[in-house]
């Protein structure tokens, strides 16, 4: 567990200091890794928060010296085009609050390997995984298909707003939680016979899900959902 934990972490140091392009990339990433060792040892806390700490305040350091270098983002994301996302089995948590997030994620519960790089690629989908040697692939490494690796330890808005971070996305027009179909709006009366009666008598806003044909409406889970997403900015 512990090598995997830091192989994964390790991966996400090098493509943070390939940004700034140090000239020993390898060696930048196993010092970070080393640098986490030590702070475990040193204030007796787990090595996943302690890999996490420094890949925070490594985080840090580069997108000040990329805002100062007036270098590119951390996000490989074309400008204007949402990203779409492929979870692997662990990370169903994650899938159902990245389509609030307002971005199609499809949670493939029971794919192999194989299956998720694959459907990954064909859908132009990034992978989203909690398995180290995913990103070790040698189709993730030339770059067929893109992922990103997340720690299984954290909790399931940490694990957004990692990927959300990493990634440079923002909170946009949320999608339904349970497929990730769009919501379009529908007229009150278009939808009468469908609408709890005391629900009817304080709401005239709904919407219906495009994928799975369920009506939702901003009720008090909504807006606790909403303001959740709104923490992470």
């Amino acid at each position: 567990m512990t090598r995997r934990l830091e192989a994964g972490y390790r991966e996400k140091f090098r493509t943070l200091l390939a940004k700034v392009r140090p000239r020993r990339l390898d060696f930048g990433a196993d010092l970070l890794v080393r640098r986490a060792g030590e702070m475990r040892i040193r204030e007796g806390i787990p090595l996943g928060r302690a890999l996490a700490r420094v890949y925070d305040a490594s985080r840090i350091r580069v997108e000040k010296r990329l805002a100062v270098t007036a270098a590119c983002s951390l996000s490989n994301a074309p400008l204007g085009q949402a990203p779409r996302f492929v979870c692997d089995a662990s990370l169903g948590g994650l899938a159902r609050w990245l389509r609030a997030a307002g971005y199609e994620t499809l949670w493939m519960e029971n794919a192999k390997a194989e299956e998720l790089l694959q459907r990954a690629r064909s859908g132009g989908a990034t992978l989203v995984t909690t398995d180290s040697r995913m990103v070790e692939r040698s189709v993730v490494r030339n770059g067929e298909v893109q992922a990103q690796w997340i720690p299984s330890d954290l909790p399931r808005l940490a694990q957004l707003h990692m990927l959300m971070r990493d990634l440079g996305l923002k909170v946009r027009d949320p999608r339904c939680m349970s497929c990730g179909g769009e919501l379009r709006a529908v007229l009150k009366a278009e939808v009468a016979d469908r609408i709890p009666p005391r629900t009817a008598r304080w709401k005239d806003e709904y919407f219906v899900c495009s994928g799975c044909g369920q009506l939702l409406w901003q009720g008090t889970h909504w807006e606790r959902i909403a303001r959740r997403l709104a923490d992470l900015a």
